[in-house]
């Protein structure tokens, strides 16, 4: 089964993210995930008018600024935006691993949309060991465990996408990759190794370190599996 393309966008406000969600589908993304935090603020009556439109190909992102992300505002108001939303039935909801009360929050999201629990390290890659216990842990409250790192060096690479080999995931249950310029091959080579899903971004709009917009990305896969 082939890995799902999803196209990571951000915007000022409701017409901005839909022009970027057409945009997103036309170059052939198959998900979209919605980074709602860099929103300059948020609308909740508008963001369910436009999400409705495109519940299943969306992924819900909320990230907080202590996850990287660009949300500075309360977290109870942050995770009350994720649950009204999941009301909505998204492909995804993401939810940061380290989220206080996340065995009552992920049980509550789960019971409306499917669950990505995710960790992000924007400094290093942690050891083997820890990722496997972070990845191990994110499973055990979502239903895709997102682990991804900041690489370094191909030592970096090596450990993150060893977690596809050596964490005991269920197939197709992991995404796993590195961030950072010296990371991008992870995020070729992750779909190759079971990842369900892969990150890209519109041309000229990275989102994240290392990402790649959709039409290199596709047009790279093309070239190391039949896509």
């Amino acid at each position: 089964m082939k890995a799902l393309i999803c196209v990571s966008i951000g915007g000022r406000d409701e017409a901005e993210f839909e022009k970027k969600m057409e945009r997103s589908l036309s170059l052939g993304g198959d998900l979209i995930e919605l980074r709602l935090d860099f929103l300059r603020k948020l609308h909740l009556g508008r963001l369910e008018d436009l999400i409705s439109s495109f519940a299943e190909k969306t992924i819900i992102t909320l990230r907080p600024s202590w996850e990287g992300g660009r949300y500075n505002g309360s977290e109870e108001h942050r995770i009350e935006v994720l649950k009204k939303l999941s009301e909505l039935r998204p492909a995804y909801i993401d939810l940061e691993l380290r989220t206080k009360n996340i065995v009552k929050i992920s049980m509550e999201l789960r019971s409306k949309s499917s669950l990505i629990v995710s960790y992000h390290d924007f400094l290093k890659t942690p050891s083997g060991d820890e990722l496997i216990s972070l990845a191990s842990e994110s499973l055990r409250y979502g239903d895709l465990a997102k682990i991804v790192t900041t690489s370094k060096s191909m030592e970096d690479n090596l450990t993150t996408l060893g977690l596809y080999q050596r964490g005991g995931m269920p197939a197709r249950k992991l995404i796993a990759f590195a961030m950072g310029e010296a990371g991008v091959i992870t995020r070729i080579l992750a779909p190759i190794l079971g990842s369900p899903i892969i990150y890209a971004c519109l041309p000229g709009e990275e989102v994240a370190p290392g990402q790649l917009n959709i039409i290199h990305l596709k047009q790279l896969l093309e070239l190391v599996m039949p896509y």
